[in-house]
């Protein structure tokens, strides 16, 4: 008995210890526009996680990048969960480094009309198809035109538009095709407002964190991304619960959430924390530079962006090595916020 309850004690020495010694941290995260991130955005700030790991923590929502990018830009966030394509963008104007990524977060597809008789890529030839400049689903529509052996600008026009006017123009059938992700490739099909022609799982996160806080604190980032490990875990055995949050704010229904969650592998098969590596890889990477390469040659950007020289995976290896020591158990979190 006496030594049951010592285990007990020296099991929480490390948590009182932390407990202690907090740190602060100030967390950004999407919670409309993208899959994964917005979940685990929900869940680091309605559950006792981030405290759990000794940090101090202020979370806020944004709906889509530019606020975001603007909030670290001015000095008022330290993290950010964002997406492949941001971190191209602020790494190339701003002290800012990747720390992690939680893999997919869903599919990004080029969609058509539900009665379009385009059955593959090459069947848009003379027509249009519709991107988000500068986002995540710009570079994919180039590459996959130029991939079906035609020449955007000139086999098939590519046009700016912003992704709900995208998604009402589509289902009236008033634009020939647009690129989008999930959840709303999934919202589109279940609603029969569009038809998928190409799709791919390569919408992939990105967690950014400003020099300027990894200088100040490197031990409070280290403590984040064992957090983040933790709520990716969460999340695997608590998916109506953060999907339930995330449909509030981003409007989507849950299982349409869940459907396009489902090509996180972390999400759908991540039982134990050894099967979560939240290391950035060479996949990552290499879209990375692409997506740099293709935003200069576009004169989307001027200059490479140090993707790849700006990626230090030095903070998310200590934190795993920490988040398997924990034993961490998801039954054990508890809910701040209904």
């Amino acid at each position: 008995m006496k030594k049951t309850v010592l285990l007990s004690l020296l099991c929480l020495l490390p948590a009182l210890a932390m407990a202690q010694d907090r740190r602060k941290i100030r967390i950004i995260y999407p919670n409309a526009g993208a899959l994964i991130n917005g979940q685990l955005g929900h869940i680091l700030e309605k559950t006792d996680i981030l405290e759990r790991n000794g940090l101090d923590a202020e979370l806020v929502g944004f709906p889509y990048w530019p606020p975001m990018q603007e909030a670290m830009v001015s000095g008022n966030a330290d993290v950010a969960l964002a997406s492949e394509a941001c971190f191209v963008n602020i790494a190339l104007k701003f002290p800012s480094t990747q720390i992690a990524t939680v893999g997919s977060a869903g599919r990004v597809a080029i969609m058509v009309p539900p009665g379009s008789p385009a059955k593959k890529l090459s069947d848009l030839k003379g027509k249009s198809v519709t991107t988000v400049f500068g986002t995540s689903v710009h570079y994919p529509a180039f590459k996959w035109i130029r991939d079906a052996g035609l020449t955007p600008g000139k086999d098939i026009k590519v046009t700016h538009m912003s992704a709900g006017e995208g998604q009402a123009a589509l289902a009236k059938g008033d634009i020939d095709a647009m690129t989008i992700w999930d959840p709303f490739v999934a919202n589109m099909e279940q609603k029969k407002t569009g038809r998928v022609l190409v799709e791919k799982p390569s919408f992939l996160t990105t967690m950014i964190a400003t020099d300027e806080f990894l200088k100040r604190d490197p031990e409070a980032a280290i403590r984040f991304l064992t957090a983040l490990h933790e709520a990716v875990l969460y999340l695997h055995y608590n998916k109506d619960q953060a999907n339930a949050w995330f449909s509030k704010t981003n409007g989507v229904p849950v299982d349409i959430i869940d459907r396009g969650s489902r090509y996180n592998t972390f999400y759908a098969k991540a039982k134990k924390m050894k099967d979560i590596d939240l290391t950035p890889g060479e996949d990552l990477l290499s879209l990375l530079e692409n997506i740099s390469a293709f935003n200069e040659e576009n004169k989307l950007q001027v200059g490479k962006s140090p993707v790849r020289e700006k990626n230090d995976p030095s903070y998310v290896k200590e934190a795993r090595k920490r988040a398997l020591a924990a034993k961490f158990d998801p039954k054990t979190v508890k809910v701040k916020v209904k």
